[in-house]
């Protein structure tokens, strides 16, 4: 029973940090279109409220096939924060300010 409390956990908290970040840089306010490089953020806005649907599912009637479900979003969840991390590590150490 300690598994699916953290998969929920982990689940709840990385949408809503990646939510707050769609959030915060306008990117739920844009007009999307399939060749924009910030379709990628159209997925996210898409997939995080699928996460939380999929926790609250869960947490409504524990099935063993909705146990994997949880399961799989929770890698998909570690893999966008993972993915976040590294981006934001990238912009840490590649970046220089440009004096005038």
């Amino acid at each position: 029973m300690v598994k699916p409390v953290i998969y929920s956990i982990v689940n709840v908290l990385i949408g809503a940090f990646v939510y707050w970040h769609l959030i915060k840089g306008g990117w739920l306010t844009n007009q999307y279109h399939l060749n924009d490089p910030n379709i990628v953020n159209l997925a996210l806005a898409i997939f995080e409220p699928i996460a939380i649907a999929g926790v609250i599912a869960y947490w409504i009637t524990p099935k063993a096939s909705l146990s994997r479900l949880l399961f799989i979003l929770f890698l998909a969840q570690v893999i966008t924060a993972a993915g976040f991390l590294a981006f934001i590590l990238l912009f840490f150490f590649t970046w220089h300010p440009k004096m005038m």
